[in-house]
């Protein structure tokens, strides 16, 4: 299963790149959302996209709206990666933007799994 991760975090982008290869995934990682449109425009098709909320220049809810609005990718599972998991709006931006979900930051390894786990299952 391919998996990609799309945060400006480098370090983040890392270590959640490490432990998911740990579990099997495949995993690219890009930096920004105009990275993560020219892949998904060359025709690259992940199982999962991992989207950072929080990005310069172009921000993963722009990002995500994009990738959801087009017919090549709006069936691709896509969880929001953010730091707003607790605010209590979150869950309008994520239906907002058509993502499946979202996994909040800080997040314990076994709730990412989880979440990871249930999106590629039913799509």
């Amino acid at each position: 299963m391919e998996i990609l991760l799309v945060d400006d975090e480098k370090v983040t982008g890392k270590l959640v790149k490490k432990l998911l290869k740990r579990y099997g995934y495949s995993v690219r990682v890009v930096n920004s959302g105009d990275e993560a449109l020219e892949l998904l425009d060359s025709g690259y098709r992940p199982d999962l996209i991992l989207m950072d909320v929080f990005m310069p220049e172009m921000s993963g809810i722009e990002v995500s709206k994009r990738i959801k609005s087009d017919p090549a990718t709006t069936e691709i599972p896509l969880l929001l990666f953010t730091v707003l998991g607790l605010v209590p709006g979150i869950r309008h931006i994520v239906r907002e933007t058509g993502a499946d979900g979202f996994i909040a930051k800080p997040f314990e390894k076994d709730a990412l799994l989880e979440r990871i786990r249930e999106h590629l299952t039913t799509s």
